[in-house]
C-alpha cells in the first residue's frame, strides 16, 4: 500500500539554534517580536527552534518571511554563509572603484 503524505503536514525543518539566533539578530528581531508575528508565545517559538515542538505550515511561512530567504537558508542549514544583503551590497559597490591594497 502506497502512503501519500498529507500535503498539509509541515515539511521537516531543522533549525540550528546558533544559526537561527544569528539570522534573527542580523534582521534586528527579538524572539518576542517574532513570536508575536507568528501569533504564538515566545516559549512556543523557542520549543520549535529547539525541536521540542512541531510548527504549523503557517508558522513556518511567517518565520521564513521574517528571517528573509538568506536568513532562512542559513538558519535551516541549507546555506553556509549569512550576510546582510543591504550591507553586502553597499560594501561591494564601495570596493568596486578601488583595488585591494
Amino acid at each position: 500500500m502506497d502512503h501519500n503524505p498529507d500535503r498539509n503536514e509541515p515539511e521537516q525543518v531543522t533549525f540550528s539554534r546558533r544559526r537561527f539566533h544569528a539570522a534573527r539578530e542580523l534582521r534586528g528581531l527579538s524572539m518576542e517580536g517574532m513570536a508575536r508575528q507568528c501569533e504564538v508565545s515566545a516559549r512556543h517559538l523557542w520549543y520549535v527552534v529547539t525541536r521540542e515542538r512541531k510548527p504549523s505550515l503557517a508558522m513556518l511561512a511567517k518565520l521564513r518571511a521574517q528571517l528573509g530567504e538568506p536568513g532562512w537558508l542559513f538558519a535551516t542549514g541549507q546555506a553556509d554563509a549569512l550576510r546582510d544583503d543591504a550591507a553586502g551590497t553597499a560594501a561591494a559597490s564601495a570596493s568596486e572603484g578601488s583595488p585591494c591594497r
